[in-house]
């Protein structure tokens, strides 16, 4: 069963690799996330859509 993830919560891949945060579900099902990529000084954020079965929660968004 597939974990349902809400907009604010952080999640990484199953896996592995940095937290990210969800920003939207797509109508596909698919959740947009939002992360930073570090090389060396710079930070470059980043974002793809992802299934909910390669998703784990690190951390519930607070209400």
């Amino acid at each position: 069963m597939s974990e349902t993830f809400k907009s604010g919560d952080v999640v990484r891949l199953k896996s592995g690799g940095p937290n990210m945060t969800v920003n939207d579900t797509a109508a596909s099902g698919m959740y947009l996330c939002n992360w930073f990529n570090r090389d060396g000084d710079v930070w470059t954020p980043q974002h793809a859509a992802f299934k909910p079965f390669q998703l784990v929660l690190i951390e519930q968004r607070s209400t």
